[in-house]
């Protein structure tokens, strides 16, 4: 069993997102209007202006990164036009429709 082998107080060299549970926090802080904070140390989130989503974003859809500086962790928010939105449900559709496969009805 391999053990963490960063000391106490060491900051992280990469950034990574947050969990589900601290981007729930983060999108609540928002809907209600105050200004994010981390939920891991409760230092304000800065925005970064271009996400690091920007190469899965689709037709004109853009976004922005929250990020903690301390804990080197963000949240992407994703702004959808009804062009991109359109596009990301016809992909879903016809992924699911691939996932079903092709079965055609045998002819008789």
């Amino acid at each position: 069993m391999q053990q963490d082998v960063r000391t106490p107080g060491r900051r992280a060299s990469a950034w990574r997102g947050f969990d589900s549970r601290s981007a729930k926090a983060i999108d609540t802080q928002l809907r209600e209007g105050r200004r994010p904070c981390c939920p891991l140390c409760r230092e304000l989130l800065q925005a970064r202006p271009v996400t690091r989503m920007t190469r899965y974003l689709v037709l004109d859809a853009s976004g922005y990164d929250l990020e903690c500086r301390t804990c080197r962790r963000f949240r992407s928010v994703i702004r959808h036009t009804a062009r991109s939105l359109r596009l990301v449900r016809m992909r879903r559709l016809a992924a699911a429709v691939h996932a079903m496969g092709t079965r055609e009805p045998a002819l008789a």
